[in-house]
């Protein structure tokens, strides 16, 4: 048989802007409503962990959508690799539309740990958001977790590696260590906000501290995990942190908290020092605005006000990036 005379399959191709418009045209009436001018400050691009685990389609699609269902922006994160010229380059293809992309960097051994070279570099690239060290920390390594075993399915030596390079942010006496203040003050003097990745909560509380101190911006990322009560939170609070509740623990199939955790955490502190993300990167998730949306009117349900709602997502990721709180409202 003439191999040429059969024909292959040949892939669909599939205009993103028409599948988007046919996405939302599935979705409720004024479903963007509560996501409007919001800006999410923990965005995972594809990839992340690794190209192996495939978790939505292009960054630019998912920005477009994401615009589509009212968000003002984003801030993209990644666990391995800065993420700031690729957030200029998905900026530089949606000059279209009105959305931002900022970039950061993860203070993880291979971007170079707790440096404050590292912070200035990362400037010069505009980074806008540090995170100190998520599964590079001590206390990460000591507990485990999703991110270390996705990590060792690409690479075999990660376990022995994380546990070589091990980041504590505190010396033995809980005191913040000169490097992790060395960052801090950077951070403050370049007009960059802070995140304390997978910091323990001593660590946390070590960095909501000294950041209240100097006047630095600081973000106590998903503490929910590490808390017994939500009461706990107000320590952070009470120095200006603000503090973040995050999606995808709500999502995953092994997670322990739910969205009436996350009420509870907010009853606790009220809205003025708290954020809501999505912090999703796995496969069986929807697309990111989707679970933010989804986020919201889960909120929304429990009794959460639109105005708080608003303020979470919109005006207080404003103020933790150091924009100017005043939004559009059309």
């Amino acid at each position: 048989m003439n191999s040429e005379a059969v024909s292959q399959p040949q892939a669909p191709v599939i205009d993103s802007r028409s599948h988007e418009a046919s996405w939302t045209a599935a979705l409720p009436d004024d479903f963007g409503a509560l996501l409007r001018d919001g800006i999410d400050l923990h965005v995972h691009g594809q990839p992340d962990v690794s190209r192996r685990f495939a978790n939505r389609g292009a960054d630019i699609d998912v920005a477009r959508l994401a615009h589509a269902y009212g968000l003002r922006g984003w801030v993209l994160k990644s666990h391995l690799w800065p993420t700031m010229d690729r957030a200029g380059l998905i900026r530089d293809s949606l000059t279209d539309i009105d959305f931002e992309v900022y970039g950061s960097i993860t203070l993880n051994p291979p971007a170079g740990g707790v440096s404050v070279t590292v912070v200035e570099l990362a400037a010069s690239h505009d980074a806008k958001v540090i995170f100190l060290p998520t599964w590079g920390s001590a206390a990460d390594v000591a507990r485990g977790g999703y991110i270390p075993d996705r990590l060792t399915l690409s690479a075999p030596s990660f376990p022995r590696y994380a546990s070589a390079h091990a980041i504590s942010l505190t010396d033995g006496n809980g005191s913040l260590t000169g490097a992790v203040r060395e960052v801090l003050d950077a951070c403050r003097a370049l007009d960059l906000s802070v995140a304390t990745g997978h910091a323990g909560l001593s660590e946390s509380l070590a960095v909501a501290e000294y950041c209240a101190g100097i006047g630095a911006r600081v973000l106590i990322t998903h503490p929910l995990h590490y808390v017994e009560q939500p009461g706990q939170l107000t320590r952070f609070t009470d120095l200006g942190a603000f503090v973040e509740f995050c999606n995808a623990p709500l999502l995953h199939p092994d997670g322990h908290l739910t969205i009436r955790d996350v009420y509870a955490g907010l009853e606790a502190i009220g809205p003025r020092q708290a954020v809501l993300t999505t912090d999703i990167f796995s496969r069986w998730v929807p697309p990111e605005p989707e679970c933010f949306r989804m986020f919201a009117e889960q909120l929304s349900y429990l009794g959460i006000s639109a105005d708080d709602i608003r303020q979470l997502l919109a005006a207080n990721p404003r103020r933790f990036l150091g924009l100017p709180e005043s939004v559009s409202v059309s």
